[in-house]
């Protein structure tokens, strides 16, 4: 970097057009080079640990509004980056920059969209800002000029904020300008995925012949996002991997050793059918058989209601009883698996605003199950329950409705109970959340390294147990519905005496009849 030197200019220029075609071919294979370099473009993306965007820029021979600028989150460029941009009051003839005025670059985000994050929204930390700083020289001989400077943030083509500065006013450099954008807002405190970043720069260009401007970029000038740590998981993200093009539960891969296990149905539908057609089937019977005289009604009537309870009202009652807990939005403490993944990592939370000292309920329909014998923390085999998701898979699969701090919580934590939940519909955790001193984490209170049980799919792919305790199972059949077949009973006991009595009726008519043939 440096000031362009003045008096030489003329005398230099077509030297250095000479110099600047001498250099073409090397710059160009300089610029192939860097594009080949493996990762440099991931290194471009904005993420977790690159949460700072670097502007870059070529200065040309044409109008400054032709100038190419970009900007990344590498800090290094392909090669064909100036360290800085510069003019001065010279007037060169056919030079479309000559004299003073206004300058304004536009430091677009990345090409082919490099610029995005990972596709992967990315939390700020709430109630921290986006912040920038950049080295502008204003050389004024003349005197009077301007030294104000603007800088404005956009998102996708839509302006955030613009922050206005008369001068530089970072302690010890006067001509570095530090800025906050107070006022740029993102959505739930998240960079959404597909986000990319204009960042546009507008001040006076000194008019006199000796002034000058100098705008320095790279690591001078930048923009910072006030991005989450990201949490690192002990789970591997290929638990995540469409398999097929769909998500499946890593204990429903081949291999896995989990074995699937039949769940307790939910649902209304078949019930009513079945009573249905059983009370059409029973009272066509009736019609269609041999009157037993006043008996079979009552008997008719009896098994009807008999059946009632244990074929239709039990399994409307239990669907009742699961109904209930779908929707969430009715009780603040209660979540579901998608209210549960759909949230954002936060500073100093377990996930969203939960935080230490919480409790809550969380509901999840299981409707698949595994099961498998793994080895725990203390070395022992477990016979342990998994929790499928497939059910919730068009969610889990959904990065713009699951976070990925969502879906590895809800594998890590909640994914594997100690206890069998086949025999319900669902089931509710309830979840006390604490803070894990060994490891400074908030996690649930089952989830302590100091108390915690800890099973392991495979060598460094854990899962903590949800304990019994801790589960309630939702959805399970009455203990009760059977009782009211007791009323089959006096049903056939009516239809018995009603056989009987219609057998006795018969023997009687045909002992007439004969005493009357008899007779004749």
């Amino acid at each position: 970097m440096g000031r362009k030197m003045k008096a030489n200019k003329s005398m230099l220029f077509a030297s250095i057009i000479i110099m600047i075609l001498c250099q073409i071919s090397t710059v160009n294979s300089e610029n192939t080079g860097f594009q080949e370099q493996p990762g440099f473009n991931e290194k471009r993306v904005l993420s977790f640990d690159r949460p700072t965007l670097f502007m870059f820029g070529e200065q040309t021979a044409g109008p400054v509004n032709e100038w190419p600028t970009w900007n990344h989150a590498n800090n290094a460029d392909e090669g064909n980056s100036d360290n800085l941009f510069s003019e001065d009051g010279l007037i060169v003839p056919g030079n479309p920059n000559n004299g003073g005025g206004a300058r304004e670059f536009t430091f677009k985000g990345c090409i082919d969209s490099s610029c995005s994050p990972n596709n992967e929204s990315i939390p700020l930390i709430e109630g921290e800002y986006v912040t920038g700083s950049l080295i502008l020289n204003i050389g004024c001989n003349s005197g009077g000029c301007r030294t104000d400077v603007t800088v404005t943030l956009s998102m996708n083509g839509n302006d955030l904020q613009s922050v206005y500065m008369e001068s530089g006013n970072a302690e010890g450099n006067e001509d570095k300008y530090e800025f906050v954008f107070d006022q740029a807002k993102f959505t739930d405190n998240m960079i959404p995925a597909g986000a990319e970043f204009d960042i546009r720069v507008s001040f006076q260009k000194p008019a006199g012949t000796f002034d000058f401007y100098e705008l320095y970029l790279k690591d001078e000038f930048t923009i910072t996002f006030p991005m989450m740590p990201e949490v690192v998981y002990p789970i591997p993200e290929t638990d995540f991997d469409p398999i097929d093009g769909n998500w499946k539960s890593p204990y429903a891969v081949s291999g896995s050793g989990f074995t699937s296990k039949n769940v307790q149905s939910n649902t209304i539908i078949m019930p009513i059918i079945a009573f249905t057609l059983l009370t059409t089937g029973i009272i066509v019977f009736s019609i269609l058989s041999p009157p037993l005289n006043w008996a079979k009604i009552p008997a008719v009537l009896l098994i009807i209601f008999s059946l009632v309870v244990p074929v239709l009202v039990a399994p409307i009652l239990t669907y009742a009883e699961v109904n209930k807990y779908q929707n969430t939005d009715t009780d603040p403490n209660l979540y579901s698996v998608p209210d549960l993944i759909g949230m954002q990592t936060q500073k100093s939370s377990f996930i969203g605003d939960l935080v230490a000292e919480d409790n809550f309920l969380l509901w999840v329909d299981n409707s698949y199950i595994f099961t498998n014998s793994l080895k725990n923390n203390t070395n022992e085999q477990q016979n342990v329950f998994g929790l499928g998701f497939e059910n919730y898979e068009d969610i889990i699969e959904n990065e713009l409705e699951s976070s990925k701090h969502g879906r590895m919580i809800l594998q890590l934590y909640f994914s594997i109970l100690e206890i069998d939940p086949s025999e319900g519909s669902g089931i509710l955790i309830n979840i006390t959340l604490v803070n894990d001193t060994t490891t400074n984490q908030i996690v649930p209170s089952f989830a302590t390294q100091k108390d915690g049980n800890k099973v392991f799919i495979n060598e460094d792919n854990p899962r903590w147990v949800v304990p019994q305790d801790a589960i309630t199972v939702i959805g399970e059949k009455v203990s009760w519905r059977l009782y009211p077949l007791l009323g089959l009973l006096p049903a056939i006991g009516l239809l018995s005496y009603g056989i009987y009595a219609e057998i006795k009726r018969l023997e009687s008519d045909d002992e007439e009849y004969e005493e009357y043939l008899d007779v004749e």
